[in-house]
């Protein structure tokens, strides 16, 4: 971001609504890095987020299909051993 022309930079702050059209013309170099970086930082961060709730829903729907695979197992065993009841009786 270094090498952005401070033109580029005050475009890329007023992308972030976080300051007005008149703060941002009288913002220097500096002050504009600052806004910028904030808000890639603060992107990062969300996207973070989201990642990190996706896998948690991904965890929960592996452990339901787990859980459904479990019960269907034990359906099938319980009806072998019905059957094998059936046949011995």
């Amino acid at each position: 971001m270094r090498k952005t022309n401070t033109e580029r930079l005050r475009i890329m702050a007023a992308k972030t609504y976080d300051v007005g059209d008149d703060e941002l013309e009288t913002m220097d170099r500096t002050a504009l890095l600052e806004v910028v970086a904030r808000d890639i930082v603060s992107r990062r961060g969300s996207i973070s987020r989201r990642r990190s709730e996706k896998s948690d829903q991904v965890r929960e729907m592996e452990m339901q299909l787990e859980l459904k695979k479990m019960k269907l197992e034990q359906k099938r065993i319980d009806a072998e051993t019905e059957n094998r009841r059936r046949e011995a009786d």
